[in-house]
């Protein structure tokens, strides 16, 4: 085994082992199927906490001998280049533990365990999520993280709590913006969502790949409410499925009307006539409206 061959197999990443003969990298294919979960829930609109405390939950072993995930463990794999195959050659002086950059990355030197489009799906998710921190932990609260946008001014619609209540509201409305300054409460708009995709009717207008992931949500969708033990799992996996079903949520919290107000009028709630339009991906849209 040449010299060369040591540094290769001391820079080989926690999901990739090697052949018998030592001279190519290959899958360990539990750990890399969970670097493919890591990233399929961070697109999903997870954060690293909520991800660490999900493998947690489904008993999913660590790569390391810690018992429990981690979030800074979840953080780093997910800013990992090596994921797709990049490998960025260091040089260790004194002082550097980490090591420094010596030379360009070198492409493809490792097997890819997801692509690079994969990779920059979820950093995007990532700068959102920092964008609208909210609690760690096991606090789902919002399964339509990235989803939803105004249909008044095309800004994004966020979650939020006014004066204790949950709802979903336009971005610049809390801006001091006027917009339609309305909101809809989140437990309201969750279920509007969910029934009308948990539908049998829909099916009849999807292809069979839209089919297989719609049935999967119909099913995690109607399990909520009677398998309370597994309900962050489910939510966790409605999440994920929404990103994979649905390219967009058009909110109209007020209904057809859409002039704006005055940035200092109080903002209402579960407005009569609120609606969301649902564009699915390669398929059809929908107009699904909130009966009160």
């Amino acid at each position: 085994m040449t010299k060369e061959s040591s540094k290769k197999i001391s820079a080989a990443p926690s999901w990739l082992g090697l052949t018998q003969n030592r001279s190519s990298f290959v899958f360990l294919q539990d750990r890399a199927e969970t670097v493919r979960k890591i990233f399929q829930l961070a697109i999903g609109g997870m954060g690293s906490y909520a991800i660490a405390n999900y493998l947690d939950e489904q008993k999913v072993p660590t790569f390391t001998r810690s018992l429990n995930w981690d979030n800074t463990t979840i953080d780093s794999m997910l800013r990992n280049r090596a994921t797709y195959g990049e490998y960025q050659p260091k040089s260790f002086a004194a002082g550097h533990k980490k090591g420094i950059p010596s030379g360009p990355p070198i492409a493809g030197y490792y097997p890819a365990v997801i692509d690079k489009a994969t990779f920059d799906a979820a950093q995007a998710a990532r700068q959102q999520n920092l964008a609208h921190r909210g609690r760690k932990g096991n606090d789902l609260a919002n399964i339509f993280g990235g989803l939803c946008s105004c249909a008044y001014c095309g800004g994004e619609v966020i979650f939020h709590r006014i004066s204790n209540v949950q709802v979903l509201v336009c971005e610049q409305v809390l801006n001091d913006s006027a917009c339609s300054r309305s909101a809809w409460t989140y437990k309201d708009f969750e279920t509007t969502v969910l029934a009308f995709l948990a539908h049998p009717a829909l099916l009849d207008k999807m292809g069979e790949e839209q089919r297989t992931s719609l049935l999967g949500l119909a099913e995690e969708i109607n399990s909520l409410s009677s398998d309370g033990d597994r309900r962050y799992t489910r939510r966790v996996n409605i999440t994920v499925l929404l990103k994979q079903i649905v390219d967009s949520l058009i909110v109209h919290s007020a209904g057809n009307f859409s002039l704006p107000r005055h940035s200092s009028a109080q903002i209402r709630k579960d407005m009569d006539g609120r609606f969301v339009e649902i564009q699915l991906r390669d398929g059809p849209y929908y107009r699904c409206i909130s009966i009160n």
